[in-house]
């Protein structure tokens, strides 16, 4: 396996950035591990992700369809990762899914918008940074390439 191939994690609410912004850091960050690295979820996360999506406060942006289309999507370039650690770290426990997830996948970087996460990194050896650092990461990683 190519070793610069890292294993990533996205919370929910990243994701649901990219989907209602295509053109935004979420979604260049999102695009970005899809094309280069190995995006991961567990079931739990993914379940979150499918209930989340269908809210219809996001109709504003984006139409039913189109949030099933990404789904969709999403689900032919993810790979789903059994939990097998449970995490209970995170000062908001509806949080400790995506920990649990990183842990179990042994992720190099959980990208998130959430600061009950931003405020672990790193965690357990785990990148713990917002859309723009990940990028600002990325780009400088391609740089010195």
């Amino acid at each position: 396996m190519n070793s610069d191939r890292k294993i990533i994690v996205f919370d929910t609410s990243t994701i649901i950035g990219s989907v209602l912004f295509p053109e935004s850091s979420p979604a260049q960050a999102f695009y970005h591990t899809v094309i280069n690295h190995r995006l991961v979820a567990s079931v739990e996360t993914l379940n979150e992700l499918r209930e989340v999506l269908q809210r219809k406060k996001f109709s504003r942006w984006r139409t039913e369809a189109e949030r099933s289309q990404f789904l969709a999507l999403y689900l032919e370039v993810v790979e789903i990762v059994p939990v097998t650690t449970e995490v209970l770290d995170c000062r908001d426990p509806k949080d400790n899914k995506f920990l649990s997830l990183a842990c179990s996948a042994e992720a190099d970087w959980l990208i998130s918008s959430d600061d009950d996460l931003l405020v672990l990194h790193p965690y357990q050896g785990i990148q713990i940074v917002s859309v723009r650092h990940y990028l600002e990461a990325m780009e400088k990683t391609k740089m010195e390439k």
